[in-house]
């Protein structure tokens, strides 16, 4: 039997959760099996059990890295924005094609928000601990008054309601006009 170093099972486990927040963005929670998961990384289904108890956790934990991997690439975007510009480009990198066209490297309310009714209550209690740190970042870009954690609610709501609705049509030309539409409501209405 080979042994592997403690290293080693950290870093099989990391690839798992990369592997899990990506596949589960794509094809949704209930669209990728174990197998294929592990198959995915790389690996062998038997051998998931020796990282997670369950699907459930793995989702559950799936769910901070696609926000941790989602919000790297916004605060990267939103570092390079002009003074003022910040809440603007976040809403602009966000609802917009590319985000869109990329499923599997975007954020996860628009692909499993959905889901996550039906969830065992841990993966939901993960799923809202994931909100509320994408409302702080939300919150962060806007400007101090009393309401900004309401706005911040309904900004998110929105764009990933936009998202949603502009990856679930199948006319190109109706899913560019949501996302412009909300895009520029968005911006209007709290970065403009």
């Amino acid at each position: 039997m080979v042994r592997y170093s403690r290293g080693h099972k950290e870093k099989t486990r990391e690839q798992i959760v990369d592997t899990a927040a990506r596949a589960f963005r794509e094809e949704g929670v209930s669209g990728v099996g174990i197998g294929e998961l592990m198959g995915r990384a790389g690996l062998t289904h038997g051998g998931f059990y020796a990282h997670f108890p369950s699907k459930d956790a793995l989702v559950a934990e799936a769910c901070g890295r696609a926000v941790d991997q989602t919000w790297a690439q916004m605060h990267a975007l939103v570092a390079q924005a002009p003074p003022g510009e910040e809440l603007a480009t976040f809403i602009r990198a966000y609802v917009s094609r590319t985000h869109r066209d990329d499923p599997g490297g975007g954020c996860m309310m628009p692909s499993i928000g959905s889901e996550m009714a039906r969830q065992d209550p841990d993966v939901r209690a993960a799923f809202t601990a994931q909100i509320r740190r994408v409302l702080e970042n939300i919150q962060a870009l806007m400007p101090d008054t009393p309401n900004r954690e309401d706005r911040a609610l309904t900004l998110l709501s929105g764009m990933a309601g936009a998202v949603l609705l502009s990856r679930a049509i199948d006319d190109p030309a109706m899913s560019d006009r949501i996302l412009k539409l909300n895009r520029d409501f968005w911006i209007q209405q709290l970065a403009g």
